[in-house]
């Protein structure tokens, strides 16, 4: 394969919390894939089959047998537009749309785990400095599990990866009929079918196995979807110990690595400054407004946090903290307070007192991440009684917040 230049896209700025600090007194009284080299044999012009047969029912039942598999690996390479940045993916896919593996984008390397329409990534520093997020808690991201939207990732596993999704992203592109040729794909004869839609949609069907070898689709996108990633992928069927082990990535992520992690598909803010009002006596509350500083409405909403202290010398620090969810395209207003509980005094005297507060993001509650966790556990438990695949919900079908 020829190598693929790409270009890095960089952040501004360093990284760092967003604070905001309020003063009050008190008072007391009382991411392109040249798809034209990758032919089967290196480069060489295929040699032309001796035995074209008909495409259709070769596709058809390439297709029926993929949409019965209980996980389908796949690895190879996509890439959102043309002249955009390629990625490297190995993933393994359930019928349920479970997903785990690796991408990787030039030299650096991410975990990927998807399950129940919501996508996370684990990667290192340098992999979030080429993705131009630039949010409040952006220098947690790095090593750690960060929910993305299929957008950043330039793909949902779970809407494109799942074998009845894939195969049905294949079917709507079937020819009305034509020819199948016989090709050496890497040491393997399989049958070539050119799909419809350009030049670069086909497929290799093993001629002894009729499985499904190779897909090179120019938009890999499911139904109703405006666009897709370029993609050249080879498919290889996984054994039900393979579904059992991406499960057991997935629940290890969801149970351990899941908590308290970050949200990066809204860039967030504070809109305008953060207020601090004080009562007699001591109760104090902090509040701000935050804002998406994203354009356009993505359809994406996101849990916002507030932690909130407020500090005195001779007092000290109280803290408290405020969570709301921010929709693209609004704001939310979060609000805590914290009290002092100054007793009445036959001489009132006041106190000059400070407030600061960090915002960040949070990918799922608690309570949300509980649901999470028991959702994969029920297809996993599905799955392992299943093994033909055939789940009775398909992955889009489910809605993560």
């Amino acid at each position: 394969m020829s190598p693929v230049h790409s270009t890095s896209r960089r952040s501004r700025g360093p990284l760092g919390l967003a604070a905001v600090a309020a003063a009050a007194v008190l008072g007391v009284s009382g991411c392109s894939i040249d798809l034209s080299h990758l032919r089967p044999g290196g480069g060489d012009e295929p040699s032309p089959s001796p035995t074209p047969v008909d495409a259709a029912p070769l596709l058809e039942s390439a297709l029926e047998s993929l949409r019965g598999q209980p996980a389908v690996t796949v690895q190879g390479q996509v890439s959102a537009t043309e002249n955009s940045i390629v990625s490297d993916i190995a993933l393994t896919t359930t019928a349920a749309g479970a997903s785990y593996g690796t991408l990787q984008e030039s030299e650096n390397e991410a975990e990927v785990m998807a399950a129940d329409s919501r996508i996370f990534v684990n990667a290192p520093e340098e992999y979030w400095l080429d993705q131009n997020v630039i949010n409040p808690d952006t220098d947690s991201y790095a090593d750690n599990w960060v929910r993305v939207s299929a957008r950043q990732l330039g793909f949902d596993p779970g809407a494109v990866l799942a074998p009845a999704q894939l195969a049905d992203i294949i079917g709507a592109m079937a020819p009305d009929g034509g020819r199948a040729t016989l090709e050496n794909l890497d040491g393997t004869t399989a049958h070539r079918v050119d799909l419809r839609g350009g030049e670069q949609n086909r497929v290799w069907i093993g001629e002894e196995s009729g499985e499904l070898l190779r897909a090179e689709i120019e938009q890999l996108a499911p139904e109703g979807a405006e666009d897709g990633p370029r993609s050249r992928l080879n498919f290889t069927p996984a054994e039900p110990a393979d579904v059992e082990s991406v499960y057991t990535d997935v629940l290890a992520v969801a149970n351990d690595g899941l908590k308290g992690a970050p949200d990066s598909r809204l860039p967030v803010n504070w809109s305008g400054q953060l207020e601090l009002n004080c009562e007699t006596g001591g109760a104090c509350t902090v509040s701000g407004t935050v804002k998406d500083d994203s354009e356009g409405d993505s359809g994406d909403s996101v849990v916002v946090r507030m932690d909130a202290t407020v500090s005195n010398d001779e007092l000290g620090s109280k803290e408290c903290d405020d969570t709301g969810t921010l929709k693209a395209g609004g704001t939310v207003d979060l609000s805590c307070g914290v009290d002092f509980n100054l007793a009445p005094s036959a001489s009132p005297q006041s106190y000059e007192v400070s407030g600061d507060a960090q915002l960040s993001t949070r990918a799922l509650t608690g309570e949300a991440r509980e649901e999470f966790v028991t959702t994969i556990e029920e297809q996993r438990d599905a799955a392992l009684e299943n093994p033909s695949g055939s789940p009775s919900a398909s992955p889009s079908e489910s809605a993560g917040d």
